[in-house]
């Protein structure tokens, strides 16, 4: 997927994520590359995220936890972000 707006690209992702497939990763970038978030499906319920940038550190969360953990991660690592590149990968 192209750039998009960063203030709604989490919306976009959480609902992508519900849809991934086992093994496939969701990867949102600022613009300039040097921040990043990867998001992996392990299996139905459990997601591994992994962010680089302001804070490099992997979660291993369930599918009840990704939306809040999203939001928070978008707001800590795109806080002055407008567009978002958002690439799905396996």
């Amino acid at each position: 997927m192209p750039w998009m707006p960063a203030r709604s690209a989490d919306k976009l992702v959480i609902s992508q994520c519900m849809k991934l497939e086992k093994g496939k990763v969701i990867r949102v970038e600022s613009f300039k590359g040097d921040r990043w978030i990867e998001i992996r499906k392990l299996d139905e319920n459990n997601y591994e995220i992994t962010e680089k940038g302001y804070n490099n550190t992997t979660y291993n969360i369930t599918s009840e936890d990704l939306k809040s953990l999203i939001r928070k991660l978008f707001d800590i690592e795109f806080p002055r972000s407008h567009q978002v590149r958002v690439n799905i990968t396996s």
